[in-house]
């Protein structure tokens, strides 16, 4: 027992660390901390408002230009995200290939082509995420001369961010488009974020890492189940796939290419870095004249060129080789959550936008019934996207 919790202790230390240190800050500022709904943790603080002030007044019609903007991408946004949430709800149950609309991203989830999300990457991506998103709120609002009164460090459970705070009652004095921009521009920062990090990826950083590694094979996650050729042949996952019948294959499409030319039942060696198999080709599930392997979850692997294996050019490599996955998680991240800010919930910037909306076409009275009528189909829609495809995989 005491190994094991040595072991965890040494395995999350930093994460322990940060975490303490997170603590300590509360209780040392616990006189400053605002605490909401018993797991929210509000630090207000006066740190960038001026950066708002100056920049607001240098760019004050571009940022309204760029607010406006934001104003007809959040509206499209949140009819789409609306729309997708609706439809993959009617497929669930309409049929058999429907996935889940919405999914909690969280460290230690393996995504496809991504690979596991690390704490650190999880933490960094979120924090930049709300510093983006709540700045671009605050610096909107002062274009628009609307009073930003604090900004501050906010921890929901144990996420860290960031939030301002705009004069809500002189923002609801405002007009409609002036609210909307206000509203709209935290989304569509994060939009823009994720734009930024997919132009980076592609364009600087996946070239650059290109050159500094070498195909090497591909490796497999999962057997698809024990009666297919892989696992029954004992080619375990991890193990790196390097050829086809002696033809070397440095990744799963030039192996793909070699395989499609050979049929269900056909005999064929499979080439590893520690081995060679004899396999028996098994017929595809979806499609008799397919050969089949029976595995899933493949991932093309790369080995570093000597060159890169030492010193500074090693951290030269190091240092991309980390950048490239962060921008994959910084995208997938800020796409996902400017997305999720624009559902008309009462939590989030689309909730207000549609609030405003409603008011304005209702009446603040029946605009206010109406709104809370909307905010609560969606509330339930999107439980039932995250939590329908789970209940379905335990029954």
């Amino acid at each position: 027992m005491l190994d094991s919790i040595v072991q965890f202790l040494i395995k999350y230390k930093y994460i322990i660390l940060f975490y303490t240190a997170i603590i300590l800050f509360l209780i040392i500022k616990h006189k400053k901390i605002d605490v909401q709904a018993k797991i929210i943790f509000l630090y207000r603080m006066k740190w960038g408002l001026k950066w708002m002030d100056k920049y607001s007044r240098k760019l004050r019609e571009w940022i309204i230009l760029a607010g406006y903007i934001g104003v007809g991408a959040g509206f499209v946004g949140l009819v789409v995200i609306s729309i997708i949430l609706i439809k993959n709800l009617i497929d669930y149950f309409t049929t058999d290939l429907a996935v889940s609309g919405a999914a909690i991203v969280y460290p230690g989830m393996n995504v496809p082509g991504l690979g596991i999300l690390t704490f650190w990457d999880w933490i960094l991506a979120i924090f930049i995420i709300a510093l983006v998103h709540e700045f671009s709120h605050g610096i909107v609002a002062r274009a628009h001369n609307i009073e930003v009164k604090n900004t501050g460090i906010v921890l929901f459970g144990p996420i860290l961010g960031a939030f301002v705070e705009p004069d809500e009652k002189k923002m609801r004095k405002e007009p409609d488009i002036k609210q909307y921009s206000v509203l709209a521009a935290g989304s569509f920062s994060n939009i823009i974020l994720a734009s930024v990090a997919i132009l980076l990826l592609n364009f600087v950083f996946v070239p650059v890492l290109h050159n500094m590694v070498e195909p090497a094979g591909f490796t497999f996650n999962q057997h698809v189940g024990e009666e297919f050729p892989f696992a029954k042949a004992g080619i375990k996952p991890g193990e790196v796939i390097t050829g086809i019948n002696g033809v070397v294959t440095n990744d799963f499409q030039k192996f793909s290419e070699e395989l499609v030319y050979l049929k269900p039942g056909e005999k064929v060696t499979i080439n590893t870095n520690t081995d060679s198999y004899k396999i028996i080709l098994a017929e595809n599930p979806d499609n008799a004249r397919k050969s089949f392997l029976g595995i899933k979850e493949i991932k093309n692997e790369i080995e570093v060129k000597t060159k890169f294996r030492s010193g500074f050019n090693q951290l030269l490599y190091l240092t991309v080789d980390w950048l490239t996955g962060f921008l994959r998680w910084l995208f997938l991240l800020s796409f996902g959550i400017g997305l999720f800010n624009l559902l008309p919930l009462p939590i989030v910037d689309g909730g207000r936008m549609a609030q405003v909306f409603l008011y304005k076409l209702k009446g603040a009275s029946i605009g206010e019934k109406r709104y809370k009528q909307v905010s609560l189909f969606f509330l339930i829609l999107l439980l039932f996207n995250l939590f329908l495809p789970l209940l379905g995989k335990l029954v």
